[in-house]
């Protein structure tokens, strides 16, 4: 019970309990509202606190984009403004002393003393002119008026440059073409140059003014034909000053300086037409009155005619400088002036190149006009071979004399003729001066300096011009010496041409494979440089080894024209560095190419002794023709140096042919210069060459049947090991001729040495009278066959090998036994038993399995020996020839991984065979089916292209049954 008990409670205890509902009902109703209200108070502070964190984050994001921002422009801009050229080097320019514009580019000898060229248009100043018209010399106000208002109308109201075009690479604006021409040069295109020129534009017009801007402007601008500034380019084409323009003059001017190319001398009907247009807007602007413009129109400006060419000491090798310093640094910095250039230029070598050549080209035309006493050149050319003809004054000769060791251009002329020499560049057609980048391939594939080739009426076009003979079998060394045109282009044929002209591509003659023409270029077509040539002829020099200076992309080694350049404050812009040398081909290859061409005695069958390729010290030489003789050429070089030299006729004239050795005599007085003051320098055999005896021309080892045995080159582990198969012994019945046989009498057989020819070459052997054995045997009859003694198989004068089966009869009345023998030769002097006696006669059945794998090759004769009761012996005599050495094959087109077009009709597949006696029989494999079979030469196919890739393969069968198969060759048809 409580303590305090209610009085009330007990009195009236239903209205307590009534009192006591309601209370709690609304203490009810106020705890609910108070959660209600302590919930929303909660949600609303985590949403509070949600919203801070929420804004706290995207405020410190924000933070962080605003500052990466500022971050990136500041980057952005320090790229933009790094290594920005100083507008202080803008007044340099027009320095009245040192001023670049002021000064042409000049070019020098290698001792930088003899000024060789100059870039410019001869007797026209170059002047800077203010723009103050207050000045006693100054620019014509007109000019700078429509300079204006052509160029820029905006001028004199914007900031120096189009920020609405702020991504337009071209300059808008007379002081966007400033920052571009004069401090932005040397930059490559992009938007990033772009950004700065504009950048610079404002720079320049902020800190200098925009009449300065006008003026430099004015000063600078390049008016096409060499001729920089505008007083440059009214004297040159309008013969007065910049100061004293008409109008149409000024208008003039500022429309050629929008289009330089077509200016008054170059284009002056384009100019006159530009001209007008200028007239027309400048009518439409409103800035000139009517008037002024009408009679304008009416008096054109008159032009100046085109002014002689500056003169230059080697007006081609000025050509060439030009063309590599553009590559450098662009033509138009080279034209605008102000840079001094040493070149490679030997200048004594220089003067020996031209007067020797002059001196050669007056004695070949006849001339009687005089020699410079001081030209010892010219009294090195050989005397004129008697009865040489008078060619015509057209005659035209050029050379070049290269460093090999360091790549430099010592000397070079274009095409030089009585007149003068001619500017550009030459090239022309190399024919077989490329002689030996075939045997260069060659030797790429196994083949040597003794490799058998055919020069043969059979393999030179019917189109080509032919020789006065063809030289049968040949070594590959006399093929190339001595321009056998039908060998070379034969290989040419097997190897695939733009294969061939492909693999010279690194040594320099990056043109020769895509020519439209690649297989006949031995013969004519295409064209070559000067420079092209020396630099490939200077890989063999070097014995693999290309040298120079990397190229414009970096990627080869070139010829050099340049030592240094700097401009006029003497900053260097090339500095002289050291020959480098990449290896292009390696040693060995290089050697035996070269050790073609260093042997004298090979070329004697074409040149004689004594020609004009012997110098008396070690050097190498060739000689070539082009265009059926139109064009001669003589290539050839010492450790030290390169010399080539070319002679050609006019193409319409009808003088009979030039002779090689007309080149030569040049070369030999060139060479001779050159090396004079050199010593004698001479190459060393690399380790991985050999050297071998063998017997000319097959190549292979000699045998006591060769009549010529001759050292020659190969790479070690590519000399020959099999016997010389081209001469062979025969023994024959020297009345009769015919071949011996075992039925001819003793006294009636001869030996005699035969050159064994290949059915292709029979035709060269009777126009050039060379015998071959006689195809026929011997017409005396056997015995008559007794029927107890007999041998059916194999056939008289049957061809065996491997495992014989020796069939016939051993039989008849009192048979006792009977013995097979083998001898070698045609009478043998010993005879081998084949077998043993048999003790059984034998009826049309095996005699006995003659094993011949062990035997060597050759002529055998089989005999049977049949004994009976009374000891009488019976004869069989037969006549056979044992081969068990299969015939070679190998595909000469396509070669392997070779891509050929799908557009061409037809494809010739090509083979090369090789047997000891002759061919039977030869299968075509495409894609592992028969394609075709053949037995006569030449062995080839013509097939359809079908695309895809393909696989080849030659299956070849001997007389003998002897079968071997080529290599699979692997190819594509696209």
């Amino acid at each position: 019970p409580h303590p305090h008990p209610n009085p009330l409670a007990q009195r009236h205890p239903a209205a307590l309990r009534k009192k006591a509902g309601s209370v709690n009902s609304r203490v009810e109703k106020t705890l609910l509202i108070k959660q209600r209200r302590l919930r929303h108070t909660r949600r609303a502070r985590v949403a509070n606190k949600r919203a801070g964190l929420v804004g706290m984050g995207l405020g410190a994001l924000f933070s962080l984009l605003l500052f990466g921002g500022i971050l990136l422009a500041g980057l952005a801009y320090a790229s933009l403004t790094r290594q920005l050229p100083s507008l202080e080097a803008l007044p340099l320019y027009f320095d009245a002393q040192n001023g670049s514009l002021l000064q042409p580019t000049r070019l020098y000898d290698r001792s930088g003393q003899t000024l060789i060229a100059e870039i410019g248009n001869p007797g026209i100043p170059r002047r800077v002119l203010p723009l103050d018209p207050a000045q006693p010399e100054h620019l014509s106000p007109l000019l700078a008026q429509t300079v204006v208002l052509l160029h820029d109308p905006d001028f004199w109201q914007h900031s120096g440059a189009r920020l609405a075009q702020i991504s337009d690479p071209q300059p808008r604006t007379l002081a966007e073409k400033l920052a571009l021409d004069l401090l932005l040069e040397s930059e490559a295109p992009g938007l990033r140059r772009t950004l700065r020129m504009r950048l610079l534009a404002a720079q320049i017009t902020a800190r200098y003014g925009r009449a300065q801007v006008l003026e430099w402007y004015l000063n600078s601008a390049y008016f096409g034909h060499l001729a920089y500034g505008a007083e440059s380019a009214a004297r040159l084409y309008l013969g007065k000053s910049a100061q004293d323009l008409t109008l149409p003059e000024a208008v003039l001017l500022a429309a050629v300086a929008q289009v330089p190319a077509v200016n008054p001398i170059d284009s002056p009907e384009g100019a006159a037409d530009l001209q007008a247009q200028a007239l027309e807007r400048l009518a439409a602007s409103g800035q000139f009155a009517a008037d002024e413009l009408r009679q304008a129109r009416l008096d054109p400006a008159q032009f100046l005619p085109a002014p002689t060419e500056n003169t230059s000491l080697a007006p081609a090798f000025t050509q060439l400088v030009i063309q590599d310093l553009e590559q450098r640094f662009g033509r138009q910095r080279i034209e605008r002036g102000g840079l001094e250039i040493r070149t490679t230029l030997d200048l004594n070598l220089q003067q020996s190149l031209i007067c020797a050549t002059t001196a050669q080209l007056q004695r070949l035309t006849g001339s009687s006009s005089s020699l410079p006493a001081d030209c010892p050149a010219a009294r090195l050319l050989p005397t004129l071979p008697p009865g040489s003809p008078a060619y015509p004054p057209g005659l035209a000769g050029s050379g070049i004399i290269l460093n090999a060791q360091t790549g430099e251009i010592l000397a070079l002329i274009g095409d030089t003729r009585l007149s003068g020499e001619d500017s550009a560049l030459p090239r022309h057609q190399p024919g077989s001066l490329l002689a030996p980048f075939v045997a260069l391939s060659a030797v790429s594939r196994g083949q040597s300096p003794a490799s058998l080739v055919w020069d043969l009426p059979a393999y030179l076009p019917a189109s080509a011009s032919q020789p006065a003979e063809f030289h049968g079998p040949q070594r590959l060394r006399l093929a190339v010496a001595n321009d056998y045109l039908a060998a070379l282009y034969h290989l040419l044929e097997q190897y695939g041409a733009a294969n061939v002209w492909r693999l010279a591509e690194p040594l320099g003659l990056s043109s020769l494979s895509a020519d439209a023409d690649p297989q006949a270029l031995l013969l004519e077509g295409g064209s070559l440089s000067l420079v092209e040539l020396a630099q490939s002829y200077s890989v063999f020099a070097n014995l693999g080894l290309q040298t120079g200076q990397p190229d414009a992309s970096g990627s080869a080694i070139a010829p050099l024209s340049v030592l240094s350049a700097a401009d006029m404050s003497g900053r260097p812009l090339i500095s002289p560095q050291p020959a480098q040398k990449r290896a292009v081909i390696s040693t060995e290859v290089a050697y035996l190419v070269h050790h073609i061409l260093q042997d004298e005695t090979a070329r004697w069958p074409s040149l004689g002794q004594a020609n004009p390729l012997e110098i008396g010290r070690p050097s190498a030489g060739k000689t070539g023709q082009a265009n059926a003789g139109r064009e001669v050429w003589s290539a050839g070089y010492t450790p030290q140096r390169v010399v080539i030299t070319w002679l050609g006729l006019p193409a319409e004239d009808a003088t009979p042919p030039l002779q090689p050795k007309l080149a030569a005599g040049l070369w030999y007085a060139l060479m001779q210069e050159a090396t004079r003051d050199l010593p004698a320098a001479q190459w060393e055999q690399p380790a991985g060459v050999s050297a071998v005896a063998v017997c000319s021309p097959s190549g292979l080892l000699p045998t006591q049947d060769c009549p010529s045995i001759v050292n020659e080159v190969f790479l070690t582990g590519s000399e020959p090991t099999e016997l010389d198969s081209l001469y062979r012994r025969v023994q024959i019945n020297r009345e009769t001729g015919a071949l011996a046989t075992v039925f001819t009498p003793l006294e009636l057989i001869e030996e005699q040495t035969f050159m064994v020819l290949p059915p292709e070459a029979q035709e060269w052997a009777q126009l050039a009278g060379v015998p071959q054995p006689p195809a026929s045997y011997d017409v005396i009859q056997p015995p008559a066959a007794l029927p107890g003694a007999q041998i059916a198989a194999p056939a008289m004068f049957a061809f065996v090998s491997g495992q014989v089966s020796v069939r016939g009869s051993a039989s008849g009345a009192d048979f006792d036994s009977y013995r097979l023998q083998a001898g070698q030769g045609l009478n043998p002097r010993t005879w081998v038993q084949i077998g043993e006696t048999g003790s059984q006669p034998v009826e049309n059945g095996l005699l006995a399995l003659w094993d011949t794998t062990a035997s060597p090759d050759g002529l055998y004769a089989l005999r049977l020996l049949v004994t009976r009761a009374d000891k009488q012996v019976q004869t069989a005599v037969l006549q056979v020839t044992v081969d068990n050495t299969p015939p070679g094959a190998q595909i000469t087109f396509p070669i392997a991984r070779q891509v050929v077009s799908a557009a061409a009709e037809t494809a010739l597949l090509q083979a090369s065979l090789e047997d000891n006696l002759g061919v039977q029989r030869v299968e075509w494999l495409l894609d592992g089916s028969l394609l075709a079979e053949s037995n006569q030469t030449p062995y080839a196919v013509v097939w359809q292209p079908a695309r895809g890739d393909h696989r080849l393969q030659v299956r070849v069968t001997d007389l003998a049954g002897n079968v071997s198969e080529s290599e699979i060759v692997e190819f594509s048809v696209k």
